[in-house]
């Protein structure tokens, strides 16, 4: 007699069936049951969503979070700046170079010599994109 099959962890499907749904976009993703990795470790996971998230632009309270979770996860200064590098040819320098500021800052870093300067001297902070202090 063959023994059972082991269970599947609970919620867990495999690598096709996600794919499966994920491709024909099915109502039970609408409330994020079923997106969640189940192979990526929390330091790989990490690195992922850093690089997802310099990819699509993301708002800067967006890379202090999760660079936060990053090195909470075990991610190094230093993998960080390797994402930037490795997603250069896929999403273009440009797009990096807009990143560059808030992962810097995220990381507690000054992006270029004298920036805490001119938030000084703004009054304030200063906007990371454009360099302008923001309304308010």
């Amino acid at each position: 007699m063959n023994p059972a099959p082991a269970p599947e962890p609970t919620g867990a499907v495999d690598h096709a069936e996600q794919l499966r749904r994920l491709t024909i976009n099915d109502a039970r993703l609408d409330d994020g049951r079923g997106v969640d990795p189940v192979v990526l470790t929390p330091h790989d996971l990490a690195l992922v969503r850093i690089a997802a998230l310099v990819a699509g632009a993301g708002h800067e309270p967006s890379y202090g979070a999760e660079i936060d979770a990053a090195l909470a996860a075990g991610v190094t200064a230093e993998e960080i700046v390797d994402v930037l590098s490795a997603v250069v040819p896929i999403v273009g320098l440009p797009t990096i170079v807009a990143a560059a500021p808030g992962v810097a800052l995220a990381l507690g870093l000054e992006p270029i010599e004298g920036w805490d300067d001119d938030a000084r001297r703004a009054g304030g902070r200063i906007d990371r994109r454009d360099g302008t202090s923001p309304p308010g």
